[in-house]
């Protein structure tokens, strides 16, 4: 009888313990989004409850508790470079990403310990932002959902739904600073190639940004040999700080360099549209 008992505690053992080894789907998959402006790429990665017919708010996911905003782990949302998360910087790195529901003011919480199995082992002084949020009623999601919308070349609304329920907040980069950057770094890799100081100072025609400097890389180009190119550039520059008589000058010294050049008839319509736009101005 000893024996049997024994033998049928190792067949339990044993069934449990190959259960546990068999690799079946969650319950609520994995999932993750991504989107880029300008040079920040921010990713989330997150799990996918359902509702199933459940009351959620207040019961399921628990009124004034940290929530891992998710399931099985804790949700996580990462930056490669720094950002502003409504107005509050916030480094580069991959933050777990808690919330805590209530019904008319969330609490949103990005803390710097980002691989978590829920909020079991949540430290509020590991938090290196609070924020607040009011919810809305959003469309029904059965699983929850995260995505970006408003997108601009330097900011982007995060949303999360699930039920009837929606939160969002604001992310934003400072392009402005991070082109500047990556200019520098392109001029200082490649000093000797005309081309990237017109592509710069193209850039900063572009977006109305570093015009003193651009005037600079510009003759640099000018100097290395740019051509008309070069000089179309200038024009354009200082069509865009209102120097329009100068601008004149620059589309004639484009023209004029141009004209001994085998591809300047690919390249005449610009100059001739620009004259006309500095022109048309002048009036």
């Amino acid at each position: 009888m000893k024996i049997t008992v024994i033998i049928m505690i190792f067949l339990l053992f044993t069934f449990g313990a190959i259960l546990s080894q068999v690799d079946l789907p969650r319950i609520s998959p994995n999932a993750s989004i991504s989107q880029t402006i300008g040079y920040t790429n921010i990713s989330i990665v997150y799990c996918r409850p359902a509702v199933k017919e459940r009351e959620i708010w207040g019961s399921l996911v628990p009124f004034e508790q940290v929530w891992r905003t998710g399931a099985n782990e804790a949700t996580t949302i990462q930056f490669n470079t720094d950002v502003l998360i409504e107005g509050n910087k916030v480094p580069a790195g991959r933050y777990s990403l808690f919330t805590i529901p209530n019904e008319s003011e969330w609490v949103i919480i990005l803390n710097k310990i980002d691989n978590q199995w829920g909020a079991f082992n949540y430290k509020k002084i590991d938090d290196i932002l609070r924020f607040k949020v009011k919810p809305v009623q959003g469309n029904f999601t059965e699983r929850l959902q995260f995505s970006f919308s408003n997108i601009t070349d330097s900011s982007v609304d995060l949303y999360m739904n699930w039920e009837k329920i929606q939160i969002s907040f604001r992310i934003e980069i400072d392009l402005i600073h991070q082109m500047h950057s990556k200019i520098k770094e392109a001029i200082a890799s490649l000093p000797g190639r005309w081309q990237v100081y017109v592509e710069c100072a193209d850039a900063a025609a572009d977006n109305g940004v570093f015009m003193d400097e651009a005037i600079q890389w510009i003759d640099k180009a000018i100097s290395l040999g740019g051509g008309y190119v070069a000089y179309y550039g200038k024009a354009r520059l200082l069509f865009k700080q209102n120097k329009l008589k100068e601008a004149l000058i620059e589309i004639e010294k484009c023209r004029e360099v141009g004209r001994i050049d085998s591809k300047w008839d690919t390249f005449v319509s610009r100059a001739d549209l620009l004259e006309k736009q500095i022109k048309e101005k002048m009036k």
